[in-house]
C-alpha cells in the first residue's frame, strides 16, 4: 500500500499561553527576592490589552511562584510542614504581595470566558499541594468568575507541555504519587509535605543563614561569588559536611523522622556536590533528550534553573524561561552589581497545535534600597568568626582532609 505524505499547514493563533517561572515572592523585607510584585501585576494587565485582547489567554505560573521554602514559621524553618504551617506561610506571602493578586483578579474578571490562571508546583512552593493553600490563593485572587487551577507538577495545552523542571534535578525530585507522608511521634496525626532530601537539608542548614547570605544567593555567576568571598563556600561546605555525616544519619538511623531518607541517587549526587561545591545541576542533556526522543509535544516549557535557554530538534522545541526573581551579575571585582533581565515565555496556539513560541525579556524594576547590602564583602568578618568556632572548624578540617585524600589518590 502506498504511503503518502501530507502537509499540515500552520494557521493563525487563537490562543496564547504565557509561562512565568521562579518568581519567588517572599514574605517582604530584605529576604524577599521579588519585592516588586507591582511590576508583575502590570505585565499581567498588559496581556488583557491590545494586541492580545482578541486571543484566549492562559497564564501559567510555572513553579516557585511563591518562595515558601524561605518563608519562616514562628521564627524558624521547620521541615515538617503541616497544613497549618503551610497556611501560615502562604498568608504571610500573600499579605506582602496584594498587588499581584489584585492585578491577576482584574485580568481574569475582564474576560472570564477566555482567561485562566494555572499554578504549577515547584520545589519552593510544594505547599500548593495542600487543598487548603489552594483555597487561600483563590480567596486572595478573589476573581468572581475567572478560572484558577492547580494541576500539580505539570500541565498541557494540546501539544504544549509545561512543568517546573525540578523533577529533572536529582536534588529536588519527588515521588509525584506521594506528595504527603504521615508524621511520627508528635506529628503522627498530621499529614506532612513529602519534601525532597535537598529541601530538608536547605531548611535545616542553609536557609537559617539568611541574615548573613540572603543577597549572595542572588548573585551570578556562582563560581565568581565563591572566588570573591571564599568564606561563603567554606562555611556552607563545613556546615553541610557536619549535617550529612552526623545529624542526618543519626536521624535516619533513629527512624523517627519520615523525611530523613537515603537512596543511592541521593548519596551519589551528594558526594559529587560536596566534592566540587557545585550548587547547580546541568539539565542540558535531559532537555535535549526530551526533544529528540519524543514527539508527544511540539513545545515543552521549563523553569527551575534561572537561566533562559532554547533546545530544538526539527519542529520540536524546549524553552527554559529563566526567572523573574531579582538576580544580579557581578562586575569589577564584586564592586558593581548589574540587575539581570526578567524572562518568560509566550506560546501561541491554534486549537491544539503550536503556531509559534519565543522568550520575552524585560528590564528589571529597581529594588527598594533597604533590601540590598551596601557591599557583598560586609559579611566577611562575621563569616570568619563563625569559621573560627569549634563546631564549624571541626567540620571544615574533616572536609579538608577528605579533599587532600582525593587529590593524593592514584
Amino acid at each position: 500500500m502506498e504511503r503518502r505524505t501530507t502537509v499540515r499547514p500552520r494557521r493563525g493563533p487563537d490562543r496564547l499561553v504565557v509561562s512565568f517561572s521562579d518568581i519567588e515572592m517572599g514574605a517582604g523585607g530584605r529576604f524577599d527576592d521579588f519585592p516588586r510584585s507591582d511590576f508583575l501585576a502590570d505585565v499581567i494587565r498588559g496581556y488583557g490589552r491590545d494586541p492580545f485582547r482578541w486571543l484566549s489567554v492562559d497564564l501559567v505560573f510555572n513553579g516557585d511562584t511563591f518562595d515558601l521554602l524561605k518563608t519562616s514559621f514562628r521564627d524558624g524553618y521547620p521541615h515538617h510542614v503541616t497544613r497549618d504551617v503551610a497556611l501560615a506561610k502562604m498568608a504571610r506571602v500573600a499579605d506582602h504581595h496584594s498587588e499581584f493578586f489584585r492585578g491577576l483578579r482584574e485580568f481574569l474578571d475582564d474576560d472570564p470566558e477566555r482567561r485562566t490562571a494555572t499554578f504549577i508546583v515547584g520545589n519552593h512552593d510544594m505547599e500548593l499541594f495542600f487543598p487548603e493553600v489552594q483555597a487561600l490563593v483563590r480567596e486572595r485572587i478573589g476573581s468572581r468568575h475567572g478560572k484558577v487551577e492547580f494541576p500539580g507538577l505539570s500541565t498541557s495545552f494540546g501539544r504544549l507541555h509545561v512543568e517546573h523542571g525540578s523533577q529533572h534535578d536529582p536534588l529536588f525530585h519527588i515521588d509525584p504519587g506521594e506528595p504527603f507522608v504521615t508524621g511520627r511521634n508528635a506529628d503522627k496525626r498530621d499529614k506532612l509535605l513529602n519534601l525532597s532530601w535537598a529541601s530538608v537539608a536547605l531548611l535545616d542548614v542553609a536557609i537559617p543563614l539568611q541574615p548573613l547570605l540572603y543577597h549572595h544567593d542572588r548573585l551570578k555567576p556562582k563560581e565568581r561569588v565563591l572566588e570573591l568571598v571564599p568564606e561563603v563556600g567554606e562555611l556552607l561546605t563545613s556546615q553541610f559536611w557536619t549535617y550529612w555525616t552526623r545529624h542526618y544519619w543519626r536521624a535516619f538511623l533513629d527512624g523517627d523522622d519520615p523525611l530523613k531518607k537515603v537512596s543511592w541517587t541521593m548519596l551519589r549526587e551528594l558526594v559529587r556536590r560536596l566534592a566540587v561545591r557545585d550548587v547547580d545541576v546541568d539539565m542540558g542533556q535531559d532537555l535535549l533528550a526530551l526533544v529528540t526522543k519524543s514527539d508527544d509535544y511540539d513545545v515543552r516549557v521549563l523553569g527551575h534553573q534561572h537561566e533562559p535557554g532554547w533546545w530544538s530538534h526539527g519542529g520540536r522545541k524546549v524553552l527554559r524561561t529563566g526567572c523573574l526573581r531579582d538576580e544580579f551579575a557581578l562586575e569589577d571585582e564584586g564592586t558593581v552589581q548589574v540587575p539581570l533581565n526578567k524572562t518568560w515565555a509566550e506560546i501561541y496556539l491554534r486549537e491544539d497545535e503550536v503556531v509559534r513560541s519565543h522568550l520575552v525579556e524585560s528590564a528589571a524594576p529597581e529594588r527598594p534600597a533597604d533590601t540590598m547590602p551596601e557591599s557583598i564583602f560586609e559579611v566577611v568578618p562575621e563569616l570568619r568568626a563563625l569559621l573560627g568556632s569549634p563546631a564549624v572548624r571541626d567540620g571544615e578540617h574533616a572536609a579538608q582532609r577528605r579533599q587532600e585524600a582525593r587529590e593524593g589518590a592514584p
